[in-house]
């Protein structure tokens, strides 16, 4: 370990991604890219001429905010503390000259800065010899992974932040760390949240079909159904990391979805997109080996719904809800498929009008925020004053659902499939409460972006999911016969 005096009179040369930041800004860029299909032939051009072209086409074709980056307090601090002894600090990356410049300029802590320029990608062996033309001697570095080994070999001082157990081992081995930063979450514990578990509960709807045929009893149809609510989790996790790689730059600016793993740099986008690719290849897998080649169809069909509602259709008002309703139903119906049963067109006309009120509601609770909004005058494709043609829609979307439901309890199938039909209309009066009271909370923006989450968190829907359960088993199993006397 060399002395406090020695270090204060050699320069600090600090690397950018992994280190003074969370994440890779060029890995975040290139994910980007993949939204842009108009940039397509320009990009792999770049990449033809090399990486460090493609970094530059990256950098001035694509927005950046280095106010936004989740810098590291650990490194941010620690340099400002060195440089207010007076040594010179340069930022040192392989990243594009142009970003690496904003960083400089947004921070104002770095006398310096080298970066890649096209033709020279500055990373590994060329960064050592970049720094070493510029140190002239004796230097302090500041890095975080396998190429930066070159460079820590050759270093006075070592800092090593959030590196990997054996870049660690090695950057270590015969030296003491001037500076060693271990605050970063495992991976697994960032897929784990990026994938969202809280909203599996949506795919419960493809045990719908299984409950009101009553098939539930069955040990094979309970098998497939809830192997296709396993199936769809996998799809619809997948989904959310692939929203989550194209939305970082949107959600560093939300209160909330700023710590979502990609955006708080806890994640990086290399690790997001092998996860997505993993949890869809076994999914499809899955699916060819147990379900038929229809069923793997819908599922397909559901991942090009999805992705093409986070890419386009969420940002087009009305097309929105039509499709988010859509993507409910669909679960009900695949459902049915994968048992064996054909859904009631009851079933379906319910579904349809249920989660057309609930998508009405998502886009209230995000609309009505933008009364306390100082930067946005719409969202998603919405402005605030259209709140008051969505409200009585929503409502009247809820009201249409429960009747179609009161006149299913009307028809011959129910008095034939059903001992005591007269409970079921017990059902009623609890989903038009549910739906009311959901409304009025996200009136009074009690109720988050999605009330599906909602239902299954707040109490008093639980309890009133509860009871139209139970209504709904003691109308089959019992007779009113029975009841009455």
């Amino acid at each position: 370990m060399y002395s406090r005096q020695i270090k204060e009179q050699i320069p600090l040369y600090v690397d950018l991604d992994g280190t003074l930041i969370k994440s890779d800004v060029a890995q975040e860029l290139l994910v980007r890219v993949i939204a842009r299909p108009n940039l397509w032939r320009e990009a792999r051009a770049a990449m033809a001429r090399g990486r460090a072209d493609l970094k530059q086409f990256l950098s001035q074709n694509l927005e950046f905010d280095a106010a936004t980056l989740p810098y590291t307090e650990a490194v941010v601090t620690y340099i400002k503390a060195e440089k207010s002894k007076g040594r010179r600090v340069v930022l040192a990356t392989a990243a594009d000259q142009m970003v690496a410049d904003q960083v400089a300029e947004h921070l104002g802590l770095f006398d310096d800065v080298i970066a890649s320029r096209p033709g020279h990608n500055l990373k590994g062996d060329a960064k050592l010899d970049a720094i070493q033309n510029d140190a002239k001697g004796a230097f302090e570095y500041l890095g975080n992974d396998t190429p930066d080994l070159a460079i820590w070999k050759d270093a006075t001082g070592v800092g090593v932040v959030n590196a990997p157990a054996h870049v660690k081992a090695r950057a270590l081995k015969n030296t003491q760390p001037s500076l060693l930063v271990e605050d970063r979450p495992s991976v697994a514990r960032g897929i784990l949240k990026a994938m969202r578990p809280h909203q599996w509960a949506k795919n419960s709807l493809v045990l719908l079909p299984l409950f009101f045929s009553h098939s539930y009893m069955n040990p094979q149809m309970l098998a497939a159904a809830l192997l296709a609510v396993a199936v769809f989790s996998m799809c619809a996790s997948a989904i959310y990391i692939i929203n989550d790689l194209l939305d970082i730059e949107a959600d560093r600016q939300h209160p909330r979805k700023r710590n979502r793993p990609f955006a708080a740099g806890t994640l990086s986008p290399k690790h997001g997109i092998l996860a997505s690719a993993a949890l869809l290849t076994s999914a499809f897998a899955i699916s060819l080996w147990q379900f038929s080649p229809i069923v793997t169809g819908l599922f397909a069909l559901y991942i090009l719904t999805t992705t093409l509602y986070s890419t386009w259709f969420k940002h087009k008002a009305a097309i929105d809800i039509v499709v988010l309703t859509c993507l409910y139903a669909l679960r009900i119906f695949v459902g049915g498929v994968v048992i064996g049963v054909i859904v009631s067109p009851s079933l379906l006309n319910f579904s349809l009008f249920f989660f057309a009120s609930l998508a009405l509601m998502k886009r209230f609770t995000e609309i009505q925020k933008l009364e306390t909004s100082k930067t946005k005058e719409k969202v998603r494709g919405y402005y605030l004053k259209d709140n008051q043609t969505i409200l009585p829609m929503g409502i009247t979307a809820g009201g249409l659902a429960v009747l179609t439901l009161t006149q299913y309890f009307g028809t011959e199938i129910v008095s034939s499939t059903y001992g005591a039909p007269e409970l079921l209309w017990l059902t009623a009066p609890l989903v038009l409460f549910w739906i009311f009271r959901a409304w009025l909370l996200a009136m009074r923006a009690q109720i988050d972006d999605d009330p599906v989450v909602f239902a299954l968190r707040d109490k008093i829907s639980r309890v009133a999911i509860l009871l139209c359960v139970g209504l709904v088993i003691a109308a089959k199993f019992l007779s009113i016969e029975g009841l009455l006397i």
